[in-house]
C-alpha cells in the first residue's frame, strides 16, 4: 500500500553521517511538495531535502543528511533496539566472563529460541 503524503505533513528527520557530527536531535520536518516520484520536506524552514515517496530515501549522490520517518516513535524505537543489541553483546563479550546466573542465561536461550 502506497503511503498517502500531502502538504504540510509533519515527519521527522534523524540526522546522517554529516549531520549527526554536529548534532543526534531528531527534527521536525513540514512536507513543503509532493510529486509522483518525490517528496520535498523542509526542517525548520531553511533547507528542503528531497526524498523518493516509494522508500523514503534522500535524493542525493552522498550520505543522507536526515533519514526520514513518518513518525517520531519509529526513531526512539530504532534507537531503543541499537542500545539493547548493544547492551546485550556487551555482556556475551567473547573476551570477558558472563556475570549471568544459571536461571538467567536458561530464560535468555528459552527467549532466544522463540
Amino acid at each position: 500500500m502506497e503511503q498517502k503524503f500531502e502538504v504540510g505533513q509533519i515527519v521527522y528527520g534523524k540526522p546522517g553521517t554529516n549531520k549527526s557530527r554536529y548534532s543526534k536531535e531528531i527534527k521536525e520536518g513540514r512536507i513543503e511538495k509532493v510529486g509522483r516520484k518525490y517528496i520535498q520536506v523542509s526542517f525548520g524552514g531553511f533547507q528542503t531535502y528531497k526524498y523518493y515517496k516509494d522508500s523514503l530515501e534522500q535524493v542525493s549522490d552522498y550520505a543522507a543528511d536526515f533519514y526520514l520517518y513518518l513518525s517520531k516513535q519509529e526513531i526512539l524505537d530504532e534507537q531503543e533496539i541499537s542500545n539493547l543489541v548493544s547492551e546485550i553483546r556487551s555482556k556475551f563479550d567473547r573476551w570477558g566472563s558472563v556475570n549471568l546466573t544459571l536461571d538467567q542465561l536458561r530464560r535468555i536461550s528459552k527467549i532466544i529460541s522463540e
